[in-house]
């Protein structure tokens, strides 16, 4: 794994830190699990806490609608993704040194 996997009950879940960072922007922009869940149109609200969980990756189709309702810029939210979800992507786009990338203002 690549670093970013966190425990839950016992098991790592590799997609831990993208789990913690998305459940901080849902709680920054006072949004529930079940609004973000109706907002984006998640399948259901266990589905978006899953991800929060880092049990499952959001999958590209929804960053835009994700970043709307975050409050996030599409570009930012979708390579942070990237970093947390898959990582060779990331690497393939912005190369290994996460330092080396910068979203502009």
């Amino acid at each position: 794994m690549d670093g970013h996997a966190t425990t839950l009950g016992g098991t790592v879940t590799p997609w831990g830190a993208g789990g913690e960072w998305m459940r901080s922007l849902r709680l920054n922009a006072e949004i529930t699990p079940a609004e973000l869940a109706e907002q984006v149109s998640a399948p259901s609200v266990a589905w978006v806490l899953e991800v929060e969980a880092g049990l499952r990756p959001v999958p590209s189709s929804m960053y835009k609608t994700y970043a709307q309702q975050l409050g996030v810029a599409t570009n930012e939210f979708a390579a942070t993704c990237l970093r947390h979800y898959d990582r060779k992507a990331y690497e393939a786009l912005f190369g290994a040194e996460e330092a080396a990338f910068g979203i502009a203002a």
